[in-house]
């Protein structure tokens, strides 16, 4: 790889890596993540399938999918929660059978030639970075819908405990009605009146215990039908009521459990980044080793040239050698001036002028 491509290569995984080192999501909506460079293209990808071979678009690895691979007429939160969960699975799906048809393409090109594979990886690694992202960020939206259907299960749940409690409080107030009326009281009431001398006091009075008494002869014959509809409604009310406790748990679980799932997928996309690391870190030491190899090819040694080793080899004029007298004014110059190396040099003068030389 050239310099250049290197640097590439090591902008993608730090982009990706940080990416991914994100905190885990929360349960508000998934917001667009920053976008990646793409991994640079293999010089021969003639293996790869031609959606697999082109290089992605920068971002791609991490734009958060759409909710439908292509558009919708109906946005997903204007469709009911069934709908709309089985919409969002859907899509989901969708995405992944291309994202899978793409990473078998890359498996095929790297094992039909071995020289494509350390391209291949790193792009294997790319899509499943971009199906993970996918994966936790849909599953945190499925988390959102099922716990938002959980709160909306709730608010029936009270209302019907609220009208579970208002029957009971019914049937208790049509209980005490039938207790607190005494037909045979009214009756008695009304013959003894009627015994009375006739005047318009008694008239009265005989008027109002016999309202009385048609009132608690008609509470009387409606009040078994009442206490019956109304123990049946309190009844039907409170199945309907453990039914929705049940349909809550159910939501809350799922809703646990997507979320489980986008946190899975978060910390997969970790595990990701740091094989993308890997990779970078493997091809800068192969282009380094092929750098060497090519080197150890191309080593040629400088030698020195023929008339050098002659003339080194040759043998030259042997040193004359030093005569008694010589020597004497040697050690006598050394003893005189202490300088040995002064003497020496006089010494050599002395016998080259001997010798003729200049």
């Amino acid at each position: 790889m050239k310099p250049a491509l290197i640097l590439t290569l090591l902008m993608f995984v730090l982009a990706s890596a940080a990416l991914a080192q994100e905190p885990p999501p929360s349960n508000a909506p998934p917001s667009p993540a920053t976008g990646v460079a793409p991994l640079p293209p293999a010089p021969d990808t003639s293996g790869i399938a031609p959606e697999a071979s082109a290089p992605p678009n920068a971002g791609s690895a991490e734009t958060p999918p759409s909710d439908t691979p292509e558009a919708r007429e109906t946005p997903l939160d204007a469709d009911p929660f069934d709908v709309r969960v089985h919409r969002r699975l859907e899509d989901y799906n969708q995405r992944r059978a291309q994202r899978e048809v793409e990473m078998n393409s890359y498996a095929e090109a790297g094992g039909s030639d071995p020289g494509l594979e350390r391209y291949a990886d790193p792009r294997k690694v790319q899509v499943e970075l971009k199906d993970e992202l996918d994966r936790e960020q849909t599953s945190e939206q499925l988390a959102n819908d099922y716990a938002e259907q959980a709160r909306e299960v709730l608010s029936k749940e009270q209302a019907l405990q609220d009208f579970v409690a208002k029957r009971q409080k019914t049937l208790d107030n049509l209980r005490k009605q039938n207790a607190t009326v005494n037909r045979q009281d009214l009756e008695v009431a009304l013959a003894n009146l009627a015994r009375q001398p006739d005047s318009p006091e008694v008239q009265a009075q005989m008027r109002d215990i016999d309202r009385k008494l048609s009132e608690a002869e008609r509470l009387e014959k409606e009040l078994p039908a009442r206490q019956a509809r109304a123990q049946q409604e309190a009844a039907g009310a409170a199945d309907e009521l453990a039914k929705l406790k049940e349909l809550e748990q159910f939501y809350e679980k799922e809703s646990k459990a997507f979320a489980a799932d986008a946190l899975s997928a978060h910390n997969n996309r970790l595990g990701l980044a740091d094989r993308l690391e890997y990779y970078l870190v493997r091809a800068q030491a192969e282009d380094v080793l092929e750098q060497g190899h090519k080197a150890m090819q191309s080593v040629q040694h400088l030698s020195a040239s023929p008339a050098v080793d002659k003339t080194l080899n040759s043998s030259g004029p042997a040193p004359a050698p030093k005569s008694d007298a010589d020597l004497e004014q040697l050690k006598n110059c050394i003893q005189q001036s202490g300088d040995v190396q002064a003497c020496h040099d006089k010494a050599r003068q002395a016998q080259a002028r001997e010798r003729g030389n200049p």
